[in-house]
């Protein structure tokens, strides 16, 4: 499996994988990778995607924010989103940023990732998906400089 740089191309698979596995994101992809403020990223085997993710810069307040980390069901836990965040921890580290933030649902499993890839939690917003409070978003930050 290698990681390679999703191209305008890829917009209508990333599409179709998020559909197809219910992974809940109001992403359009064609507008994120036409972007030059954006970095897509696909976890591949063979001509596979097997995951992706992505970066967002920020330059108002020198940060790279995470956009999305997300597996094929069938091939996680073994590792690989944990390999995708650490390339974008390596790849964030060779820029002028100054820290790497992510935001997720406080009971999403990647939080956990998160934590083992050496974030750590910086803020949270319990209106951010609905006024009910009962999902939280939780902001995680791993500092670059």
């Amino acid at each position: 499996m290698k990681i390679k740089k999703a191209s305008i191309d890829d917009a209508i698979n990333l599409t179709r994988i998020c559909r197809k596995n219910k992974f809940e994101t109001d992403s359009d992809w064609k507008e994120i990778l036409e972007s030059k403020k954006n970095e897509v990223f696909l976890l591949v085997d063979g001509k596979k995607i097997i995951g992706f993710t992505g970066l967002t810069k920020h330059t108002w307040n020198n940060t790279l924010q995470i956009i999305d980390v997300f597996i094929n069901p069938e091939f996680r836990r073994r590792g690989l989103g944990l390999k995708l965040i650490r390339f974008l921890k390596e790849r964030a580290k060779k820029t002028k940023f100054r820290c790497l933030i992510a935001e997720a649902p406080s009971s999403n499993p990647v939080v956990k990732l998160y934590k083992k890839a050496g974030f750590r939690k910086c803020g949270y917003n319990d209106r951010y998906y609905s006024n009910s409070g009962k999902e939280i978003a939780l902001w995680m930050s791993f500092d670059l400089k």
